[in-house]
């Protein structure tokens, strides 16, 4: 009979050490931030997550997400994640409607965005995820030129440069202000279209600082664009727009700067120097110019994320702790963006934790 009690004392405390260890963490429920820049341990065991979603949006940060959501899958079988990067402005849509519980965008949503969000009673998560500098491309081949200012590029590329199909086009507006003096050689031009937030950011931190007289011209003495020419080739494809930047010598184009180091790395485009004001300094786009904004087409990258949706959907809101826990953060420097500052990165992090909506956030 001692026997007998002995053995099954035995049997209930190897029960018990089982059992404990069943209720451990595994290393994909290690997540996202407590506002000290810390992580906190969110209980999510491998393999009990179901669930299936789309994240739509930005095609700049889709390379982010997509990374992410196959590490994340790849742990959580019983999670299907889709991801895809129709643009920031399509995601936004999907978004606000409801149809979509995150999207990715490359600028900050516009006030009439948020104006849909709140008539449908979508109460948004505003992330940072990381940072990109909008690189100024042209192909491999082209000799003719290796910096641009912003009035440059507003002389090329800006509404008033409508029908203009040389480089030698745009010297009548640069010879205006004393600027650069271009080739006579064809004017291509690649570019995200309107859907696309890379568009947006591109013409809010270029054209409209040259309009509103942040570069040294006057807004006064004469009037200026502040919308970029139609007449161009546009796609929300970020490869064909690579392609076609490829296919011409003496193209011009811009598209985020992953997409234009992998192209370079590739010999099938290269990167402009850009300066903010004529003669100042040239400056290449890189990590460390970028993270310093000595790159002067910096910008941040966001991801949207539906309150109501993760409060009620454990997939969803274990995907988005992944995202931010240092596995999930090694994703933007991999695919060759840049990681925010650690200050940043606790904010962030701290945003989610405390499930803060609104837009308010950064400022």
């Amino acid at each position: 009979m001692l026997l007998l009690l002995g053995l099954l004392a035995v049997f209930a405390l190897v029960a018990g050490i089982v059992d404990r260890f069943d209720d451990e963490p595994t290393a994909a429920g290690i997540a996202a931030g407590d506002g000290s820049g810390g992580v906190d341990s969110v209980v999510v065991p491998a393999g009990e997550l179901v669930g299936e979603f789309l994240v739509s949006g930005s095609s700049t940060v889709f390379p982010i997400v997509q990374r992410q959501a196959e590490e994340f899958g790849a742990v959580h079988g019983g999670v299907a994640i889709a991801v895809e990067g129709p643009g920031s402005g399509d995601g936004a849509q999907k978004f606000c409607a409801g149809e979509v519980p995150i999207a990715n965008a490359s600028r900050v949503y516009k006030d009439e965005e948020l104006a849909i969000c709140a008539a449908n009673g979508v109460e948004l998560i505003e992330l940072r995820r990381g940072i990109d500098g909008i690189s100024v491309i042209t192909s491999a081949g082209n000799d003719a030129v290796d910096c641009v200012s912003f009035n440059d590029l507003y002389a090329l590329v800006s509404e008033e440069a409508f029908g203009f199909d040389s480089w030698a086009d745009a010297n009548g507006l640069t010879g205006l202000w004393g600027g650069s003096e271009f080739d006579d050689v064809a004017l291509d031009i690649f570019g995200p279209g309107e859907e696309s937030g890379t568009y947006d950011s591109f013409t809010e931190i270029v054209i409209e600082s040259v309009a509103k007289g942040k570069t040294g011209l006057d807004p006064g003495s004469r009037e200026l664009a502040t919308t970029i020419r139609p007449d161009y080739t546009a796609s929300s494809n970020d490869t064909v727009i690579l392609q076609g930047i490829g296919s011409s010598r003496y193209s011009l184009g811009w598209v985020g700067y992953a997409f234009a180091q992998e192209a370079t790395d590739a010999g099938e485009a290269r990167m402009l120097q850009v300066s903010r004001d004529d003669g100042g300094e040239c400056v290449t786009p890189s990590p460390e110019t970028i993270a310093d904004a000595s790159f002067p087409i910096s910008r941040f990258l966001y991801t949207y994320v539906n309150a109501a949706v993760a409060a009620d959907e454990p997939a969803v809101a274990a995907f988005v702790d992944y995202t931010l826990s240092d596995a999930g953060l090694e994703a933007v420097t991999a695919v060759g963006y840049v990681a925010l500052a650690p200050a940043d990165q606790a904010r962030t992090q701290a945003i989610w934790a405390d499930r803060l909506t609104g837009t308010g956030q950064w400022e």
